[in-house]
């Protein structure tokens, strides 16, 4: 399980660095037909995200669970950060600006886009399916 805290740890800071992008560039979320403004990213940020990272309500979950994992290994914590990666990749995946950077390059949100989203599959798969190396 220090694999899956490892990981959810990379995740979690390029979480966090996709929030701090989205804050100074103003990129609120675009999810099919839901868009939010520049003006409430803010408000936003916390229940429903921006275009670069999850709600904050999940970054912090997802911190609490990696920390708890690395304290005191628990199998339901493994499975709580599996629902949360599960959650991250289809979000990632569904956000326009994402689609846009995997389609053309953008030297500053393709890489942290494509590496959050990878992450987050890994930790979907590894918190819910278990850790092949724990094996």
């Amino acid at each position: 399980m220090k694999r899956l805290a490892a990981v959810s740890a990379a995740q979690l800071c390029l979480g966090a660095m996709g929030l701090r992008t989205a804050l100074r560039d103003r990129r609120s979320y675009d999810v099919g037909f839901r868009r939010g403004s520049a003006e409430n990213i803010e408000r936003d940020q916390w229940f429903i995200g921006t275009a670069l990272s999850a709600p904050n309500y999940m970054l912090v979950l997802q911190g609490v669970c990696t920390v708890a994992l690395l304290v005191r290994p628990r199998r339901w914590v493994a499975r709580v950060l599996g629902v949360l990666g599960v959650g991250m990749t289809c979000g990632q995946a569904a956000e326009r600006s994402a689609q846009a950077a995997w389609r053309h390059w953008d030297a500053q949100i393709t890489p942290l886009t494509a590496a959050a989203t990878v992450l987050s599959a890994v930790m979907a798969w590894w918190g819910l399916a278990g850790d092949p190396a724990e094996s």
